[in-house]
C-alpha cells in the first residue's frame, strides 16, 4: 500500500489508480458502498456501476469522478490519515440537485481485493467487430448475388443450421456438404469459399466503445466456423488486439470452455451479445456477464429503416460503432451529432428537394455557420442523383438581415439564380423573411427552415419550415451540434474586387473547439458512404419525412445534460454580431 511519504512525493498518477482495487464509502453515514470500485486506464469505472460514477479523469494532483453526463460529481484529493494511510476523498456533487455540493463526503481507500488484476474475457463478433449489416445472412446474399449461383445464400444457412450443435464443424465442412449433395462443383465450391472469407473481412469493422474496454491481459472467447488464421487476423488487423484468442464451435454456447478458462484465470466479467451464450451461459458458471447490445439498430436507426431509408441508417450505424472517445463529453456530443443531427440533416434534404420542386428553385443559398455540415450533404453527389439543385454557401446572419447596406445587397443578389431556397438548420425565420421582402424577392427567394420557431409571427412572411420546435428544448442544441469555427458574419465592406463580408472572430472556448473538431470529424467519416449505395427510386414523402424527424427530435430533450456543454456555450453566444468585434487581421 502506497505510503504517506511516497504519495507526498508524487501526486495521483494513472499507473497508481490503475493498479489497486478501493473501497469506495460515504461519511458521515459510514456506509460501504462498494469494495470492487477499479479504475479502468481508458477512464471507465469498473467493478462497480452506477451513472452517478461511470467514468474518471486526472484533476491537478487528484481525480475528478464524472458522471454518464460527463458532469463531476466529485473532486478526490488525496488525504493523509495518522496511521500511514491514505484516502481519496470529496465532497459529493448531487446531479439530482442540479450538482450542488453536499455534506456527503465520498471516500475511496485502498483495499486488499485483487478485482484491478482480475481479467475480462470478451466475444468477437457483434461485441468486438460488428458487420455492416446487422443481418449476418447479407453476407451470403452478397457472395451469390455476385457469383451468379442462384440460390446459394438459402442454401449456404440452410447446410450450417442442419448441422449446427450436432457435431463440431468448420469453414471447410460447411462447402464440403453443398458438394456431397451436388449442389455446388469442386471447383465452385473453392471460388465462393475464397469469396465468402472476402466479403466476410470487408464487411467487418470494429466496435471501438468495446475495443477500448479491453485490456492487454484480457481474452477473447468466440464460438466461430471461420477458419482461425482469419480470426486472428479480425483481432488484430480491424481491433488493434494481440490478445489471446479462444476458438471453438460451441465452448460458449454449450458452457463447455468456461470451466478450463476459470482454472487458468480469475474473470471479472464477460462482455458479449448473445443472451445464452454470452449472459446466461456465462452467469451460471459463476461469471459475472456485461451484455453488449450496442452492435443492434438504435432508435433513430429503426426510424430511418421504417420509413423506407435502410441504406442510410445501415450507414449511420457503422459511424456510431465506428466513433468514440474516452472523454464523456465529447462522446455524448458525437451520439447527438450521429444519431440526431445528422439524421436530421438526411430528413431535411429530403425535405428541401420537395420544396425545391414546388418552388421550381434552381440553386439552394445554404445560410453560414447552422449549414456548416448540411451545405456538404445537400452539395454531395448522392443527392445531386436525387435531383437536387446547385447549392451556394453564403455568409449570412441576423445582423447582416438588417443590416441596409448596400454592400451586402449586392453581395447577395451576385449568388442569386433564377428562383431560390434560403436554407437555415434553425431560427425563427423572421429575420430571413424581413431581408427577403425588403429586397423585394418573394418571388425569387423562398426561406426554408428546417426546425422553426412554432409561433412564427404574423408578419413573417412565407417561410417554408419541417419541423415547428421551440428554442430551449430543440433549437439551441441543433445550433450546437451544427456550431461551425467560423466567426459571425457582422458586416461587409467594398475593396478592390467588389463586396466582402467581414466576421468576428470566433467566440467558442477550447473545449468547445474540440468538440466541434470531433464532432465535423464524425460527420466527414459518414459523407462517403453515401457514395457506397443509391439514393431511393422513389423519395419519401413530406409526410414521411416529417413523422420521422419530429420523431428523432424528441430524443434532444431527454439528452439535456448529456450536451450541456453544447447549451452553455450556445447560451453566452445569442446575441447578434457585433461590429465592435471585427477581427483586426
Amino acid at each position: 500500500m502506497l505510503s504517506v511519504a511516497t504519495l507526498n512525493k508524487t501526486p495521483v498518477t494513472v499507473e497508481w489508480l490503475t493498479s489497486r482495487t478501493f473501497t469506495f464509502r460515504a461519511e458521515p453515514t459510514g456506509v460501504t458502498i462498494s469494495n470492487t470500485f477499479v479504475f479502468h486506464r481508458n477512464g471507465f469505472i469498473v467493478g462497480y456501476s452506477h451513472p452517478n460514477e461511470s467514468h474518471w479523469e486526472i484533476a491537478g494532483e487528484g481525480v475528478r469522478i464524472l458522471d454518464q453526463n460527463g458532469l463531476a460529481t466529485c473532486e478526490l484529493t488525496i488525504r493523509l490519515l495518522e496511521d500511514e494511510r491514505i484516502q481519496l476523498a470529496g465532497l459529493f456533487r448531487n446531479p439530482a440537485a442540479g450538482y450542488e455540493q453536499t455534506p456527503v463526503t465520498h471516500i475511496l481507500e485502498e483495499n486488499e481485493s485483487d478485482e484491478h488484476a482480475r481479467i475480462q474475457s470478451f466475444d468477437l463478433f457483434d461485441t468486438l467487430v460488428a458487420r455492416r449489416s446487422p443481418d449476418p445472412l447479407e453476407v451470403f446474399r452478397t457472395v451469390e448475388a455476385r457469383s451468379g449461383v442462384a440460390g446459394f445464400a438459402a442454401r449456404r444457412h440452410a447446410v450450417e443450421m442442419a448441422i449446427f450443435g450436432r457435431r463440431t464443424y468448420g469453414l471447410q465442412d460447411v462447402y464440403d456438404l453443398m458438394v456431397g449433395e451436388a449442389f455446388l462443383s469442386d471447383r465452385q465450391a473453392k471460388v465462393l469459399q475464397l469469396m465468402e472469407l472476402e466479403e466476410e473481412w470487408n464487411t467487418l469493422f470494429p466496435i471501438r466503445e468495446i475495443v477500448a474496454r479491453v485490456n492487454p491481459g484480457d481474452i477473447i472467447i468466440s464460438d466461430m466456423y471461420l477458419p482461425r488464421p482469419f480470426v486472428e487476423r479480425i483481432l488484430k488487423e480491424k481491433c488493434g488486439l494481440d490478445n489471446k484468442l479462444y476458438l471453438s464451435n460451441y465452448g460458449k454456447h454449450q458452457r463447455l470452455i468456461w470451466p478450463s478458462i476459470l482454472e487458468t484465470y480469475k474473470l471479472r466479467t464477460h462482455f458479449g451479445d448473445n443472451l445464452h451464450a454470452d449472459v446466461v451461459g456465462a452467469s451460471a458458471c459463476g461469471i459475472a456477464p456485461t451484455f453488449v447490445s450496442i452492435s443492434k439498430w438504435d432508435k433513430t436507426e429503426e426510424i430511418l429503416h421504417a420509413t423506407g431509408l435502410s441504406a442510410y441508417a445501415q450507414a449511420l450505424r457503422v459511424t456510431r460503432l465506428e466513433n468514440f472517445n474516452r472523454n464523456p463529453k465529447v462522446m455524448n456530443a458525437l451520439r447527438a451529432q450521429i444519431s440526431v443531427n445528422i439524421p436530421l440533416m438526411i430528413l431535411g434534404a429530403f425535405w428541401i428537394r420537395h420544396c425545391a420542386g414546388q418552388f421550381g428553385a434552381g440553386k439552394l443559398l445554404t445560410a453560414s455557420r447552422d449549414c456548416n455540415l448540411w451545405d456538404r450533404l445537400l452539395s454531395s453527389k448522392h443527392f445531386a442523383r436525387c435531383g437536387m439543385p446547385e447549392t451556394s454557401y453564403i455568409q449570412i446572419s441576423r445582423a447582416l438581415c438588417y443590416d441596409e447596406a448596400e454592400a451586402y445587397e449586392a453581395y447577395f443578389r451576385g449568388k442569386l439564380a433564377d428562383r431560390n431556397l434560403l436554407v437555415d438548420v434553425v431560427g425563427t425565420g423572421k429575420s430571413l423573411s424581413h431581408f427577403v421582402a425588403r429586397l423585394g424577392l418573394q418571388q425569387r427567394v423562398r426561406p426554408c427552415v428546417m426546425v422553426a420557431d412554432p409561433n412564427l409571427p404574423p408578419d413573417a412572411g412565407t417561410v417554408e419550415t419541417l419541423l415547428l420546435k421551440n428554442f430551449a428544448h430543440y433549437r439551441i442544441f441543433l445550433e450546437g451540434l451544427n456550431a461551425s469555427l467560423d466567426g459571425s458574419a457582422v458586416t461587409t465592406e467594398i475593396d478592390e474586387i467588389g463586396p466582402k463580408v467581414l466576421n468576428q472572430p470566433n467566440e467558442f472556448n477550447n473545449f468547445m473547439r474540440l468538440i466541434i473538431i470531433e464532432m465535423r470529424a464524425a460527420f466527414e467519416r459518414f459523407l462517403p458512404s453515401l457514395d457506397t449505395f443509391a439514393p431511393p427510386s422513389e423519395l419519401p414523402s413530406p409526410d414521411a419525412v416529417r413523422a420521422a424527424a419530429d420523431a428523432i427530435i424528441e430524443m434532444l430533450p431527454g439528452q439535456g445534460m448529456k450536451l450541456a456543454t453544447l447549451h452553455y456555450q450556445q447560451g453566452i453566444n445569442l446575441a447578434r454580431g457585433n461590429v465592435s468585434n471585427l477581427a483586426t487581421a
